[in-house]
């Protein structure tokens, strides 16, 4: 049964998406800290549920993944096209899914992503293997995927909500997406309280059987140090991923 899924998933994949260009602060980010869960479902997929921790202050940022996903997992779940998490693109991807999703994760190390992005200069520290040094604007949209910026554009506004203890407003409405030469339509529910986006819940409006949604579950502003946010070592020889 499993087998038959796994190949029908994969009829017709599309190519990958290139790479999105640099993202840069517009003012600086706010001095926060906040935990970010986050909820992918797919029909041909099991259920898939990430945390991320994250740093911001200044210009610089830090990303914490406690499972200890490859980088490029954890930018890809941040920069997909469709706005609905990183699709299983390849028989590869759908295995993995379902081998994670049949048994508990063993506990270990985890990923973290630095960058600055007035510099851009960026490092990765793997769950495995050694720092290494890439762009900050590769890494960027992972730190900034909370903040709220202009995603109230275009929604209605439906009226106040709160969570995590910030008093918020809800918008709800349909947002276009573009993949490659197609584009989709996605059902958005989001609770903004400038500058951050606390509940951000989009899902295909065709059929509304794929969704993702990020939400924030703890938040504490002011309390970021240069600490927390000081690069790894690296050694000189590391190369980008």
């Amino acid at each position: 049964m499993i087998a038959a899924i796994l190949v029908a998933a994969c009829t017709g994949a599309e190519p990958r998406p290139p790479p999105r260009g640099p993202t840069m602060t517009r003012d600086g980010y706010p001095n926060v800290h906040v935990k970010l869960r986050l909820a992918q479902r797919s029909p041909a997929t099991p259920p898939r549920d990430e945390e991320l921790e994250i740093w911001l202050s200044g210009t610089r940022f830090r990303v914490r993944d406690p499972s200890g996903r490859r980088n490029a997992e954890i930018v890809a779940d941040a920069t997909a096209p469709r706005g609905l998490g990183a699709p299983a693109r390849t028989m590869e991807d759908m295995m993995d899914r379902f081998s994670a999703a049949s048994a508990a994760r063993p506990a270990g190390p985890p990923t973290e992503l630095f960058g600055d992005v007035a510099t851009g200069d960026g490092w990765v520290v793997p769950a495995h293997g050694e720092p290494w040094e890439t762009s900050a604007h590769k890494l960027a949209p992972v730190a900034e995927q909370f903040l709220a910026r202009d995603k109230a554009a275009g929604l209605e506004r439906v009226g106040p909500a709160t969570r995590v203890g910030r008093a918020g407003t809800e918008y709800r409405g349909v947002v276009t997406v573009t993949e490659g030469s197609a584009t989709f339509e996605n059902l958005v529910v989001r609770v903004i309280a400038p500058p951050y986006v606390l509940l951000d819940d989009a899902r295909n409006a065709g059929t509304g059987n794929s969704s993702y949604v990020r939400e924030i579950v703890a938040l504490d502003e002011g309390s970021v140090t240069d600490a927390d946010l000081a690069p790894p070592r690296v050694d000189p020889g590391a190369a980008d991923e």
